[in-house]
């Protein structure tokens, strides 16, 4: 089968317009679309789909774009809470680690749970001092300490999914003693920490949230209020309880309600999976 033609700026917007988009400005559109790739672009009119070549009654280009606006800044939002968490379990992990095995532990297989590897541990290293080579702090101790790198250490230059896997490879007992932190479990922790790094993924790419179903259901606590689910707003209410009672929570909650409001003609809440009640259960 053949890939699709390559359409010109022109063809596009009349391609947009033949399946029903109303695009009151189309030299402000031309520009939209010379920043921002029509396949992109084309993902926020599924919400608007009423068939395969079709749009719904009334959709405007302007209001897909602010959708596009709405997803973007919220995906920058995303990325300021999930780097609190992220900064904080790589902390802990790095501290509670150390506090048993000592500077060198990690480098130990013993030290950690069966699903430990550790041949992809040393890929990981090789990677990450690799890529930092010419950073003052690999340079450091690579001549000073003979390239030996204390976990509190490289710990600083490990992706997130990175961290997420090094949790579920601790032994059962640190696992426990990280998740008590957080005032939650382990089982829940390690499933909060796969989804969050999937989201942070989605940020870090700029995939789009808004309309979007993700990758796994996070574990529910016991005795919670609702069961979690692949919605947006479920990953949130992870991100609350591990962030619960801080000022960067609150002050995110707020923000994300302002955002909202800006874009309250233009959105669905639903499609993100927000109750009505929204506000309460991600202030309380």
């Amino acid at each position: 089968m053949d890939v699709k033609k390559h359409l010109t700026i022109d063809e596009q917007i009349e391609l947009l317009k033949t399946r029903g988009c109303i695009i009151e400005d189309e030299e402000l559109a031309k520009n939209i679309l010379l920043d921002i790739n029509f396949y992109r672009l084309t993902s926020y009119f599924l919400s608007f789909k009423e068939s395969e070549d079709k749009y719904s009654k009334g959709t405007s280009f302007d209001k897909v774009y602010r959708n596009y606006l709405f997803d973007r800044k919220l995906r920058n939002m995303l990325s300021y809470v999930i780097e609190h968490i992220e900064v904080a379990i790589k902390t802990r992990i790095a501290y509670y680690h150390s506090l048993k095995y000592g500077p060198l532990g990690y480098l130990d297989s013993n030290n950690y749970n069966n699903k430990f590897d550790e041949n992809i541990l040393q890929a990981n290293l090789n990677k990450y001092i690799k890529r930092n080579e010419k950073n003052p702090i690999v340079i450091h101790h690579m001549t000073k300490y003979e390239g030996k790198f204390p976990l509190w250490v490289i710990i600083e230059f490990f992706d997130f999914s990175d961290a997420s896997k090094m949790y579920s490879q601790l032994d059962t007992k640190l696992q426990k003693e990280i998740a008590r932190t957080f005032n939650s479990n382990s089982t829940c922790l390690s499933s909060w920490l796969y989804c969050l790094t999937h989201l942070r993924n989605c940020c870090a790419h700029y995939a789009r949230i808004y309309n979007t179903i993700m990758i796994s259901i996070p574990v529910t606590p016991k005795n919670y209020k609702s069961k979690f689910n692949k919605t947006i707003f479920s990953y949130l209410l992870v991100a609350k309880e591990l962030l619960k009672n801080t000022s960067d929570w609150v002050n995110f909650v707020i923000e994300l309600a302002a955002l909202i409001e800006e874009y309250k003609d233009d959105i669905e809440l639903y499609r993100l999976g927000f109750p009505s009640n929204w506000y309460d259960l991600m202030i309380k």
